[in-house]
């Protein structure tokens, strides 16, 4: 992982958590990683990015699967129209091709205690210009990375999305 993106993951993320009122307070149990949701993704794929979209909606993620297609990592999004911050265990990265990545998993913690445990998923590109798309919630049984269908994506208005 490169310094500027590491940096650049930071500055998009203090906003993020400085601006909420509701901010959780208490720390939630995560998930453990025994699910079978962890064993599905493209072995070796790496996600890292951290953007804003039109209507400073930022997203900055840090997930990784090892040679295996075990997934660990984190996303943390901030909707300043919702007013919402939640974090999101990510179970699942697939790898289509063409620099585009599938993400899904579970919010573990958010300001709007009523979406915690719901499922997530979201797509970024790595390309010219970078992509994302705003993280889908589903109260049960969403897609996986894996069965996910193609969302719209919107060029991001500041930010980096790396993904390898």
């Amino acid at each position: 992982m490169t310094r500027r993106a590491i940096a650049l993951l930071s500055l998009l993320a203090i906003p993020a958590i400085a601006s909420c009122d509701r901010a959780p307070t208490e720390a939630r149990a995560r998930q453990t990683g025994t699910t079978d949701a962890r064993r599905d993704g493209t072995p070796n794929a790496s996600v890292v990015a951290a953007v804003r979209l039109s209507g400073n909606y930022t997203l900055g993620v840090v997930a990784s699967n090892n040679n295996l297609g075990t997934t660990s990592g984190t996303a943390v999004l901030y909707s300043a129209t919702g007013d919402v911050v939640a974090s999101i265990d990510i179970l699942c990265i697939s790898k289509p091709g063409g620099g585009r990545a599938k993400l899904s998993g579970s919010v573990n913690e958010s300001s709007d205690t009523a979406i915690e445990g719901f499922d997530a998923y979201f797509e970024v590109q790595d390309g010219v210009p970078d992509q994302a798309g705003k993280v889908i919630l589903a109260e049960t049984d969403g897609p996986t990375c894996l069965d996910s269908p193609e969302f719209d994506m919107e060029t991001i208005a500041a930010g980096t999305v790396i993904v390898s």
